[in-house]
């Protein structure tokens, strides 16, 4: 019984990181691209460097919380989506409430925290729908994955996808299109602003927790009456693995952010 009892809690981590990992991974690796370039700017341009792009990316960002407290039922106290007077450095925010007692809404402060996430990928792509039509139909290459048995060779795929994408928009074709500098001007906005911030990982930490319990509790009951749950959590991860996919878009930008933001650095420190 307690060899049991220790796999149904290995289980439980497991599939929590089917259901999480994906957003916890793109919400890491953004958050350091983001941190690092901010360093970058902020000592070239100062704090109007980091407003440049804030009227765009900051609304968005915020928007990604406010679109998942009303989907997971929040209450929402107050919120603003961008605040250009901001004298203490918090340019937007959503502050909302939720039932203690609420197993869905408690899950939900995981996906409210990780709301930006989508929300700056949607952008990204939709913007690129309007001005890169080319580009956007090789970004729904994305969509020829076939993640419902995920093996070691899915992250090389990706990869590949990605350096498709990446030289579909820096075309000759587009860098020539008025549309191409239009989009790219927004999509380093959009991306400065994705990475979470420490009150949205506290949030998303309460949320991921209520998981892991839930689904601790489910297997245990799976144990008691011999279920199987195994195909749904196949499903999960096929689902973290286009969500990574998809979110490779705001990972490209955001790196090319950070190159452009190291050379202005290093630039103005040579000739300093």
């Amino acid at each position: 019984m307690e060899n049991a009892l220790l796999t149904v809690f290995r289980l439980s981590l497991f599939e929590t990181f089917c259901v999480t990992g994906s957003l916890i991974l793109i919400g890491v690796i953004l958050g350091i691209i983001e941190s690092r370039a901010d360093f970058y700017v902020q000592r070239v341009f100062g704090w109007k460097g980091i407003m440049f792009t804030a009227w765009i990316g900051t609304p968005i960002h915020e928007l990604g919380h406010l679109l998942m407290c009303y989907v997971f039922r929040h209450r929402i106290s107050k919120f603003k989506l961008f605040d250009h007077k901001a004298k203490d450095g918090i340019l937007g925010y959503v502050n909302h409430g939720w039932n203690q007692k609420s197993l869905y809404q408690n899950i939900g402060n995981f996906f409210i925290g990780m709301g930006p996430i989508f929300s700056g990928t949607a952008a990204l792509v939709i913007g690129m729908y309007l001005f890169l039509p080319g580009s956007f139909d090789t970004f729904a290459n994305y969509l020829t994955l076939e993640p419902a048995q995920p093996d070691r060779y899915m992250l090389t795929e990706i990869f590949a996808l990605t350096a498709d994408l990446f030289e579909s928009i820096f075309s000759a074709e587009n860098i020539t299109s008025v549309n191409f500098w239009i989009y790219f001007a927004l999509a380093i906005g959009i991306s400065s602003h994705i990475a979470l911030s420490r009150e949205d990982l506290k949030g998303a930490g309460r949320g991921l927790v209520t998981i892991f319990f839930f689904l601790l509790l489910v297997n245990v009951v799976a144990l008691i009456l011999n279920a199987d749950f195994s195909e749904f959590f196949t499903g999960i991860l096929a689902l973290n693995v286009y969500l990574l996919a998809f979110s490779m878009i705001s990972i490209v930008f955001s790196s090319i952010r950070l190159v452009l933001s190291a050379f202005a650095y290093y630039l103005g420190n040579r000739y300093s």
